[in-house]
C-alpha cells in the first residue's frame, strides 16, 4: 500500500501530498482535477493510492533508463558523433524524481528534474496504463502543472 502524507486540499480542492516510492525516492503528488469535476478529498486520495502502487522500484528504474536513454538520444540527433555511454551515465545520475501529477482517470504524469543538463527546465514523462511513457517533454516548470504552450516534445523511439 503507498501511504501519501503531508497530504492537504488547495483553495481549488485539489490534493497535494508527499509519497515515499521504492528507492529512497521522495516525490510531491498533485491531483490534477479538470475544470468541471469535482471529487472529494478521500476520492483523490483513493485514485492517486492506485495510480501509485504500480509505481514499484522495477518500474521506475525502467522509466528513468528509457527517459535517459530518450533524451540524450534527442540531443544527439543530427550530430556526426554518437552519444557515449558517459554521456547517458551523466543524466542518469542526476535525473531526480520530482513529483507525480494524478488525474481523476488515474492518468500520472511523472515530473523529474536534471538540473545541470536541463537548467531551469523540467521533464514530464506522462505514462499509459501500461506504464509505457507516451508523452516524454521538457518544459519550464509550470505552478499551476498545466500544460504549457513552449514544451518540447522528445518522440518516442521504438
Amino acid at each position: 500500500m503507498i501511504e501519501l502524507t503531508d497530504i492537504d486540499l488547495d483553495e481549488d480542492g485539489e490534493l497535494s501530498a508527499v509519497v515515499a516510492l521504492p528507492g529512497d525516492r521522495q516525490a510531491a503528488v498533485l491531483f490534477a482535477l479538470d475544470a468541471d469535476e469535482q471529487l472529494d478529498g478521500d476520492e483523490m486520495l483513493a485514485i492517486a493510492q492506485r495510480a501509485l502502487v504500480a509505481l514499484t522500484g522495477e518500474v521506475l528504474d525502467r522509466l528513468e533508463d528509457e527517459i535517459v536513454h530518450e533524451l540524450v538520444d534527442a540531443d544527439f540527433e543530427g550530430d556526426a558523433d554518437s552519444p557515449e555511454a558517459s554521456d547517458y551515465a551523466l543524466l542518469a545520475d542526476e535525473l531526480d524524481l520530482q513529483g507525480a501529477i494524478v488525474s481523476s482517470d488515474a492518468t500520472l504524469v511523472l515530473v523529474y528534474d536534471a538540473p545541470t543538463q536541463y537548467p531551469t527546465l523540467a521533464i514530464y514523462a506522462e505514462l499509459d496504463d501500461a506504464l509505457e511513457i507516451e508523452v516524454l517533454s521538457i518544459a519550464e516548470p509550470d505552478e499551476d502543472d498545466e500544460s504549457a504552450d513552449d514544451d518540447e516534445e522528445v518522440e518516442q523511439g521504438d
